[in-house]
């Protein structure tokens, strides 16, 4: 019995340090074979119960919560804030290329060709790229 609640006991903290949630699911399979445990059953049917509970459980927690946050909008937290901010281009990046901004090496999208020495405005952001375009001097 000290076993499974070992077993609970670190599911669910390494559930509270990383907030993943999936440990806990086998934490409420290790509850369930405490309980068969006390009912006096067998090691492989606690071993039996502790996985089917856990699976179980981390099957319907997971349809729950990606139904739950599906349609949560992507945020970027600090990055929103670069939208129609201005970039110095130091050197000829083409359409795509790296660039430094604000402490960062970004990669850069831009329908023309960006050189050195041109200013750029960022205009949105696609995945982990700044999507730019080339203001006209």
């Amino acid at each position: 019995m000290t076993l499974w609640i070992s077993v609970m006991i670190v599911g669910i903290a390494i559930d509270l340090i990383t907030s993943n949630f999936i440990f806990f699911n086998f934490s409420i399979g290790a509850f369930f074979a405490i309980c068969a445990d006390l009912l006096g059953l067998n090691t492989p049917i606690q071993i039996f119960i502790f996985l089917a509970i856990g699976i179980v459980s981390l099957i319907f927690s997971f349809k729950y919560l990606r139904k739950r946050f599906k349609n949560i909008p992507k945020t970027y937290p600090y990055e929103s804030e670069y939208i129609g901010k201005m970039i110095e281009i130091k050197s000829d990046v083409g359409r795509e290329g790296q660039v430094f901004f604000e402490g960062i090496y970004w990669t850069v999208q831009s329908d023309e060709p960006l050189k050195n020495g041109d200013t750029a405005l960022i205009t949105g952001i696609s995945g982990n790229k700044l999507v730019v375009k080339r203001l006209e001097e």
